[in-house]
């Protein structure tokens, strides 16, 4: 579903990536690992066409995405929804118009009793129901603000959802609801994903693939038991604490 080929970034002279190439399989979770300034957000905004590579290429179910420009670069976005770190919820909007929003910019001319039942539906996705429709982002938990994002994010039926640092900040029971959101929405919708993370506990539990960032390089790559076993210095290294725990 995306393809990451050879791609080269730099900012005012500092290289930030540096000739990543990755693949993320149809219908499945993919989980970019890495700490602070290693280069994971840049990664994101190439995949969905913030950022326009220095050099390399990516592509989206066959389309060169960093090609792209205008009207042809906002139509390839609209395969995409996006869970932002701390839900990125409108505090003034109820949560139906939090997640009705992408349906009002996008599709106008849809029936507002269409609008309201592709609500409850992705809601239902996320486990949510309709008495959560007329609350505020103040009136829930951190878990179900995160529920709330994703049902926005699904509301649209995109191929792929991008989750930037979904459980940051998470007390260890939200972060574990969190991962059985996003798990539940690749079950039930065969939703492609990927994931940037600093959370190598929830990284594991989530992913079908692992890549691991560090200086913009991606020293490490493949299923959660295959980069577990890599032999790549920094790679043991930020693993190690946290293997140490279980």
């Amino acid at each position: 579903m995306i393809e990451v080929r050879d791609l080269w970034k730099s900012f005012g002279g500092n290289e930030v990536l540096k000739g990543i190439t990755l693949t993320v399989p149809r219908g499945q979770t993919y989980v970019v690992l890495g700490g602070s300034g290693s280069g994971k957000t840049v990664l994101m905004k190439h995949v969905i066409g913030l950022f326009k590579p220095d050099r390399g290429s990516v592509h989206v179910d066959g389309v060169e995405i960093s090609a792209l420009t205008g009207k042809a670069l906002t139509e390839a976005r609209q395969r995409f929804g996006m869970v932002f770190q701390g839900a990125a919820l409108f505090d003034s909007m109820t949560v139906y118009d939090n997640v009705a929003f992408p349906l009002h910019e996008r599709q106008r001319s849809l029936p507002l009793d269409e609008v309201r039942a592709r609500c409850l539906a992705k809601l239902k996705v996320v486990d949510l129901g309709e008495e959560v429709l007329e609350r505020f982002p103040s009136e829930l938990s951190g878990g179900m603000r995160k529920r709330v994002a994703l049902a926005r994010a699904l509301v649209s039926d995109p191929q792929i959802v991008l989750y930037d640092e979904p459980t940051t900040g998470l007390d260890p029971i939200t972060t574990d609801s969190v991962d059985g959101m996003i798990m539940t929405a690749k079950r039930k919708l065969g939703i492609t994903s990927m994931v940037i993370s600093h959370d190598i506990a929830s990284a594991f539990r989530v992913a079908d693939r692992l890549a691991v960032l560090y200086d913009g390089h991606l020293v490490a790559e493949g299923t959660p038991s295959e980069v577990r076993a890599s032999q790549d210095p920094f790679v043991q290294r930020f693993l190690s604490l946290w293997f140490q725990k279980q």
